[in-house]
């Protein structure tokens, strides 16, 4: 009999630290899903604002494109000038390759690439004011 009480006890302890850590766990699992949400609600605010972030870069640099179309119209009339587009294209391709860039690696340095493509357009539109001041 006194084997069966020994035993009885110690099924019961093993039952009770079993319990304990099954709502252990069931608690971490608790934790852990309030935290990934959390983590989820903190992306989509990241996200929100790296989008309002990138539309005034994204309409700049429509802006650049018209301007560009417009003295495209008349490169064949001056040689110089076009070189000059052809500089500012080429400054408007690594731009726009940052701008890539910067889309697909949004949470890697956003506000440095944004900074070298705001750059780059005023470098392109700086050019382009120059060109035109030198054509008058």
């Amino acid at each position: 009999m006194a084997d069966h009480t020994w035993l009885i006890i110690m099924i019961s302890t093993v039952s009770c630290i079993l319990a304990l850590g099954i709502l252990t766990a069931i608690g971490l699992l608790i934790y852990a899903i309030f935290e990934i949400r959390k983590a989820v609600a903190a992306l989509n605010s990241s996200l929100k604002v790296t989008e309002e972030r990138l539309n005034p870069v994204i309409l700049q640099t429509e802006q650049l494109l018209r301007s560009v179309r417009r003295v495209a119209d008349d490169v064949g009339a001056v040689t110089y000038t076009a070189r000059s587009i052809a500089e500012a294209g080429s400054d408007l391709v690594i731009n726009l390759k940052a701008l890539s860039s910067l889309l697909n690696d949004i949470g890697e340095g956003l506000s440095l690439k944004a900074f070298g493509v705001k750059a780059g357009v005023k470098t392109a539109i700086n050019v382009l004011i120059n060109q035109l001041k030198e054509r008058r």
